[in-house]
């Protein structure tokens, strides 16, 4: 069958201020189990558990589009795998008056398949199967679905009293089955896949939080963890956001700037002394708190970021948001602290003057 959308057109159609409603459909792991305010998912459900991706996901896109409207629903259900997905697709999407003006699925499960079979082939072609009848579903039912891997979990070898009971129940084969599967389904259906196992076991290895903290019981994400994997979807789905793996310089000539100041303000000098090569320094006709400069940029550096602000003149007042949180400008140059794996929304503002005035932002 052919495609109905892509990923691109939910954006483009919530930057027009569109519903276009999105959901994602897995096991506990989506329905945001272990998370603060957490409520078993039910039949017939509008599923609003607070700190669960899906609803943080939503947040962060209202947030970058100003659209109130969008939704991204939550299909996640305790205990399920994707036999159980694929008997239940009706029930979830069709019969579900929340849910049936649905226009594409983010196709999760994988986790819970594993515990009920004792060799790989029989996983991987149970699981095969029932992954590409929900996609089927999806598609002659006017859905456009995607997939995703799994989230990354902390279980490297079966825990000692499920030995003889869950034998593959172990890390390795979620990711050598289960998430091959789905890269396997993605290139033979042209499908897109959006790789949450990569990200999130990266954020374990790199970021300065506690593995305890990210994922408590070892395989449910707890509100920081759920935090950090919708900054990912929302990184891959949002396509304004720059991806830093290394020490960058962001200012007016990047690609990727949200919001900016008329172009004509800009100055391009013949030489630079501090690697900038353009920059604002101009005088405008109000005192207004102008926004000069916007942008969200994911940090895949494996490493914290220090961050810094560079503007022109020691007297102007200029001043930078990180994450929402307004921080002043001391001087030419701003340590500003160190930023964490994942997304951040650095933003520049005039203050009350009429100087608009700086250069960019540092990560090293």
């Amino acid at each position: 069958m052919e495609r109905i959308f892509y990923l691109h057109d939910a954006w483009v159609s919530w930057n027009a201020g569109e519903k276009f409603p999105i959901a994602f459909f897995g096991d506990s792991t989506t329905d945001g189990n272990t998370t603060t305010g957490y409520e078993r998912n039910q039949f017939g459900k509008d599923s609003l558990n607070p700190n669960a991706y899906s609803k943080k996901l939503e947040d962060r896109l209202k947030e970058a589009t100003g659209n109130n409207e969008l939704r991204i629903y939550n299909a996640g259900f305790s205990g399920t795998d994707s036999n159980w997905g694929q008997q239940n697709f009706h029930h979830i999407f069709l019969e579900n008056p929340h849910y049936k003006d649905v226009k594409m699925i983010g196709i999760s499960f994988g986790i819970n398949d594993r515990l009920f079979f004792k060799d790989v082939k029989s996983y991987k072609e149970s699981f095969k199967k029932n992954i590409k009848k929900i996609i089927q579903m999806c598609l002659t039912n006017g859905i456009q679905p995607f997939l995703l891997t799994t989230q990354a979990v902390v279980e490297p070898g079966v825990t000692t009293i499920f030995t003889s009971q869950y034998p593959l129940r172990t890390t390795v084969l979620i990711q050598t089955i289960a998430n091959q599967v789905k890269k396997e389904l993605a290139l033979e259906m042209g499908l897109e896949l959006l790789d949450v196992n990569r990200f999130t076991e990266e954020f374990f290895l790199y970021s300065s939080h506690s593995l305890k903290t990210i994922i408590p019981d070892r395989l449910h994400f707890g509100d920081i963890g759920h935090q950090f994997e919708a900054d990912v979807l929302f990184s891959l789905i949002n396509p304004q956001v720059i991806r830093v793996e290394d020490s960058v310089r962001i200012d007016h000539s990047n690609q990727l700037i949200g919001k900016s100041i008329p172009d004509d303000w800009l100055t391009m000098p013949e030489v630079n002394n501090d690697g900038f090569k353009v920059y604002v320094l101009h005088e405008k006709d109000n005192v207004d708190d102008l926004n000069i400069l916007s942008v969200y940029i994911f940090n895949r550096a494996k490493r914290l970021l220090q961050l810094k602000a560079v503007k022109n003149s020691d007297q102007s007042i200029t001043y930078v948001k990180v994450n929402g949180v307004k921080k002043e400008l001391t001087g030419q140059v701003t340590d500003l602290g160190m930023l964490e794996l994942g997304l951040h929304r650095l933003e520049a503002y005039t203050e009350r003057s009429k100087l608009t005035d700086f250069k960019g932002f540092l990560l090293e």
